[in-house]
């Protein structure tokens, strides 16, 4: 079966959750090898722990890096035919021992939604919150995660061996790109 047939196959596999009377859209993307393997290397040769905006003694990087260019043009093609929006902006988060993310949402100008791309084995929960209560998903590797961007969501602490990594993106609607 060729790679292209699989990923229309893959996509069409699409759960949307109401979480709270929100949707949540939940997938399974795979991803080519070697781009995997280039965005693992980019991760060890670059990984230092500090605190940028929801990451705490993580590492977060909003700037180009090997694969990137790659990664959003494969998630804007599944995300025109979901959700009609392209990326508006993404970057790698990833956490290390004992490293969260604080509770925060994705407040932007014309984001319609954001994501989350996981690029590793071991993820512990993503805790979605709204009013008091909460809904946690522990994703798998490969899995995706498409929600409104004002939803409130984090990750606790937890002691890991290996670096939890994930995609995370903003997304823009096509029909906001169109006005003037």
């Amino acid at each position: 079966m060729s790679w292209l047939i699989f990923l229309t196959i893959k996509i069409l596999m699409i759960n949307t959750y109401n979480l709270f009377a929100v949707p949540v859209m939940h997938g399974k993307l795979p991803l080519q090898p070697i781009l995997h393997k280039k965005i693992l290397s980019f991760v060890d040769n670059n990984y230092t722990e500090s605190d940028l905006r929801s990451n705490r003694n993580g590492f977060q990087f909003h700037k180009d890096f090997e694969g990137k260019k790659e990664m959003d043009e494969m998630i804007n093609q599944m995300m025109l035919k979901t959700v009609n929006s392209h990326i508006s902006w993404s970057w790698l988060n990833v956490l290390g021992n004992n490293s969260y993310n604080n509770p925060h949402s994705h407040p932007t100008l014309h984001s319609n939604f954001s994501g989350v791309f996981y690029l590793s084995n071991e993820n512990n929960d993503i805790i979605f919150t709204k009013d008091g209560e909460t809904f946690s998903f522990q994703p798998k590797i490969f899995d995706f995660l498409i929600f409104p961007y004002s939803l409130v969501h984090y990750v606790l602490p937890e002691k890991r061996k290996e670096k939890r990594i994930c995609y995370a993106f903003n997304l823009k609607s096509l029909e906001d790109k169109n006005r003037v």
